[in-house]
Formats: structure tokens, sequence, C-alpha cells
């Protein structure tokens, strides 16, 4: 028996984390809903029984239920929270041993390559095939071909609700368990996007229907290749978490870092501060640029020593303190006793972790952020570049946070290297981060390291981002440079690090040179004393001169903000916007 084809389809809410389009199933083109063209197309194929609608509640999707039913199809209706309980009770009742999945948002799916999908996925036997990736065909024009027997398989796994409604992401991202084909295309353009998730994506897709007489894969490579004015409508505003942008909240911080020179320093205190708990680490990472430090260093904060400081912090103006590494913080036995102080002095909390203990699931949103460097898009890699087998840990505590949190930004940091870049892993990783609900993916170049440098271009994956959902590449970029660009660090005092010995340092990346001291240490000296001590006028002078930075420093997240601070210098008409 041939296929049978699903049309996966929800009234979707409007407060959807990632603000997609409601209804988008029900939205109309040239006076035809995306789901009576996508039902048009599939009745085309030659490879395919029967054509149904499949929704995950009989009263929420309603609409799409009557709008189905208008139109011929068959719909079923269950399982809100699990796509692959959906699609086996489609396989289940239809006697179907292959069901092929089409998103209800894809009005221009690609029959021509479905129909050769279906003949190859029969061909080889495998449990999933899907022909939109990285190395296939444009996003929107796609579908998944899944076995039935794998479904009976999965489902029957004792899977929690979050691993449930990833859907066919489960599947991809245990390769071991099930026999995924991934079909490549003669043609590939994975930075476009045809899908409809926004209200913006309308009007290109009418436009593609309009001056596309067959719009298969390469005609709307074409076509939309020649009309940049239709992808960059396209183009999301997305959150800027980790962003040059932020400077903008500070405007008396930015006139203060004006004053850092050779003659006058800024005294004011730091926006944030890195705080260090412990050096102790349960991970190994290859790129590790801290290791040599906490060798070096040692040490543990006690509660005794840091609680004085964050109330110094409070009193002088710090607006936050993310706990972070040296070592992983969550060691640190008194991890959640800081984290309450934190927040009954009213300061901001962020956390940097490995993420693979989690003591404060409870409560998640104490953080007004936590990025997780999760550094590794599969199981392999994570053992190989982190030195422990814990990929899969992470991925869980990952979707517990993401679960949990309410008001906390999800992060998840990723060092890109050249042993972790592969662009259809992180391709899927990117899709499986959207979908469990993290807010921002962090991609920052692997520094101190040469050796491990990649150069793959990853700027596909924003055709990912939805306005709850941000993919971060610029720091590839700001983050690369050394020397500082030749210029004078006027930024340094943004943030300040406290280390796990007590150390107090001007710049959290000049301490990798053993000669470069901390400007006190908080178990001698007050913060204050430290913060306005001689030593540190002494440091300002020298990274105040540019030959010293373009000398010494290394790759620094610093460096854009100092080249900010220099084009505002450099400019003459003032009084004018």
């Amino acid at each position: 028996m041939k296929p049978v084809a699903a049309i996966l389809a929800r009234v979707e809410s409007p407060d959807s984390p990632n603000h997609l389009l409601p209804r988008r199933a029900l939205s109309l083109i040239h006076g035809k809903t995306v789901l009576e063209w996508i039902a048009e197309k599939l009745r085309r194929s030659s490879q395919i029984s029967r054509v149904v609608a499949a929704v995950g509640d009989p009263v929420e999707d309603g609409e799409i239920i009557e709008a189905a039913q208008r139109i011929g199809l068959g719909v079923y209706a269950g399982y809100p929270d699990s796509v692959l309980d959906r699609l086996h009770l489609v396989a289940k009742e239809e006697g179907a041993d292959h069901i092929v999945r089409v998103n209800g948002n894809f009005p221009l799916v690609d029959v021509a390559a479905m129909d050769e999908l279906v003949i190859r996925h029969l061909e080889i036997g495998a449990d999933l095939s899907l022909n939109s990736h990285y190395h296939g065909i444009v996003y929107g024009l796609g579908v998944e071909i899944l076995r039935r027997e794998a479904l009976a398989v999965v489902t029957a796994e004792n899977l929690g609700r979050e691993r449930k409604n990833l859907g066919t992401l489960y599947l991809i991202r245990n390769p071991d368990k099930y026999r995924l084909h991934l079909a490549p295309a003669p043609r590939t353009a994975p930075h476009l996007r045809v899908s409809v998730d926004f209200e913006t994506d309308l009007p290109v897709v009418a436009e593609i229907m309009a001056k596309v007489p067959q719009p298969e894969n390469a005609s709307v490579i074409d076509f939309l290749e020649s009309r940049l004015d239709l992808t960059a409508a396209q183009e999301v505003m997305v959150p800027a978490e980790v962003s040059l942008e932020k400077a903008l909240l500070f405007p008396d911080k930015i006139q203060a870092l004006r004053r850092n020179n050779c003659i006058t320093y800024d005294t004011t205190y730091p926006i944030s501060v890195e705080l260090s708990l412990t050096n102790k680490c349960n991970h190994r990472c290859l790129w590790c640029s801290d290791a040599d430090m906490r060798r070096r260093l040692g040490g543990e904060l006690t509660e005794e020593e840091i609680f004085p400081v964050l109330e110094e912090l409070k009193i002088g103006g710090t607006r936050g303190v993310v706990i972070e590494g040296g070592g992983e913080p969550t060691l640190h036995a008194g991890f959640l006793a800081v984290l309450r102080r934190i927040k009954e002095l009213g300061l901001a909390a962020g956390l940097i972790s490995n993420g693979y203990r989690l003591p404060y699931a409870e409560v998640v949103d104490d953080f007004e952020w936590i990025r997780i460097s999760l550094d590794a898009a599969g199981r392999d890699q994570y053992r190989d570049l982190k030195g422990i087998d814990g990929f899969d840990r992470v991925i869980s505590n990952l979707m517990t946070i993401a679960a949990n949190k309410r008001q906390a930004i999800l992060g998840v940091g990723y060092v890109l290297t050249d042993r972790n870049d592969d662009p259809v892993q992180m391709e899927q990783l990117v899709r499986f981060l959207r979908k469990i609900g993290v807010n921002y993916f962090h991609i920052r170049p692997v520094v101190d390291h040469p050796e491990l440098t990649s150069r793959t271009e990853l700027d596909f994956l924003k055709k990912y981002e939805t306005r709850g959902f941000s993919v971060n590449i610029s720091a590839l970029a700001d983050n690369r440079e050394t020397g500082n660009c030749g210029l004078p660090c006027l930024a340094h005092s943004l943030s300040t690090v406290i280390t796990a010995d007590g150390g107090v340092y001007l710049c959290g990346r000049l301490n990798i040179h053993d000669s470069w001291e901390p400007l006190g240490n908080i178990h001698d000296q007050s913060f204050h004393e430290i913060w306005t001590g001689e030593k540190r006028r002494t440091q300002v002078r020298l990274v105040s001169a540019a030959d010293f930075c373009k000398t010494y420093c290394p790759q620094c997240r610093m460096t854009k903000y100092n080249r900010l601070l220099s084009e505002v210098d450099r400019i003459r008409t003032r009084n004018f916007i």
C-alpha cells in the first residue's frame, strides 16, 4: 500500500513563546487557505494513496477540522503534546505502513521532490526520511516520511512530555536507534525559507505562486535569489541578548568610560561582575582557557567572603552578578545560598554553567538569565571535546530548565571549533533548541587555540529565528580580533572578574598571562579599596596605551565596545543625527 500523507496543523496561541503566526494553516493566499493549497498539491502525487489532516485537540483545533472537512480531507484528532503519537494514530487507523508528514504551514510543498523521497525511503527501508535540511531542498518545500513500525517503537518508549513534543527531532537525535535518510538535493540554498511562520511570509509565498509557474526547489531558488527584496522582508526582529546594543542601556556608564585614559580613570562601579565561586570543574574542555589559571590559582570562596562583597557592589551601583567559572559554579556547596543573597540584595543574577548539574531546578526564575555551555551537537562530539560522556544529561537538564522557567532567559553557548562545526548537525541542534523553548543560541569562536579555529559559514541558521528565539553569530566576527584592533581599552570597567581565590582583575582576558596580577584580593581589602586603589590606576594606564593592547590583548568581547567608543570620539558633527 502507498503511504498516507498527513497534514499536521494546529491553532496555536498568539502568546506562544516563539510568537509564530496563529492559525497559519487557515491564512489566505490568493483566496485559498494554506491548508487548501497543501491538499491540492498532495492530491497530484503519484506516490501517496490518501491525504488526511491531523490536529491535536478536537475543540481547540475545531476551525481546522471544519476547514479540512470542507475540502474533503479525513481528519484525526488527538495527542496535542506528541506529534509522534498523532502520526502513529493516523498510521494505525489508515492501515498504512508509512506516513508522509507535511507541515500545515508549507503551502509550497514540492510534490515532485516528495515522490522521489517516497521511492527512495521504501527502497532503503528507512525509519525516517527527510529532504529539507542543509544539503536538501529549501525549508518549506520538504516533507518527512516515517515507518509505522518505528513509530510504534518510539511511542512505546517511556518518554516524558517534553521529549514526545519534539516529534521527529527525537528520532533525528537518536541515530543509533533509528535508521535515518537525509536526502540531498542537486541544488541547495540553506539560507532560504518559504514556510508560513509570520505575517510577512504571506506576501512572499503569494509572489512565488503568482510568478513561478512550477514552484519546485530549483525554480524557487532562482526566483528568490533574483528578488532580495522578498527575502529581506522575511527578516525577523529578534531580542539582542548578547550584543553591542546593550551599551545603550547605560548612557552614564558610557560617558564615564570615555574618561579612562593615561591621566584620569573611571571609578564608577562595573555594570556587572563575573564571580567565580570555585575552580573545581567536572569537565575537561579541549579549548579551556581557564584550565591553566585554575591550576595556578586554585581556591574556592566561602559565603562569609562573598556576602560582604555583594553588599558593596549593590551600594556602589553594580546591577548584576554572573555566577560562572573559573570552574563549574554548581559544584560549590553554597551555590544556592549565594544565589539567595544576590536576590535579597536586589541584584540581578546570571549563570554560566556546563549544565551537568541542576541544583537550581526549583528556582530557575531567580536568575535573570542562564546560559548553558553545550559546545557540541551530539554525544560523540561532547565526549571528545569536553572529556565526559554527558551530552544526554545536559540535554535533559536543558529541557527541564526550559519547562520550569517563566521569566528567565535561557541561552545555549557554543564554542565553535573545527571539531563541532558540521552544518547538518548544527541545524538539527538549532531546531531542537527552538522547539524546547531556549531563547537564544550564542556561537562564539574558540580562543587561545588557533589550531582549532573553524571557518564554517553559519549565517543560514538565522532562518530559524523567531521573535522568541535568536541565533547570535556576530561574536564569530567581533571576538576574533586580537590586539584590541590596535585601540586603547576604555571599556574594561564595564565588568570585572572576581576569581575563586579572591583576586579582583581589571580584565578577565589578560589574566591568562602569568605576569598580569590582580588589582587586589577580597581576603585583604574591601572591593571599594581595590577598585579605587593605586594598582588599578596603574593598570588603567597600561591598557589605555594602544601599543600595550596591540601587543598583549588576546581575543576579547570588549573589543567591540572599544571600537564603538573610538568611532564615537571621531565624530565631529555632534549636534546632528
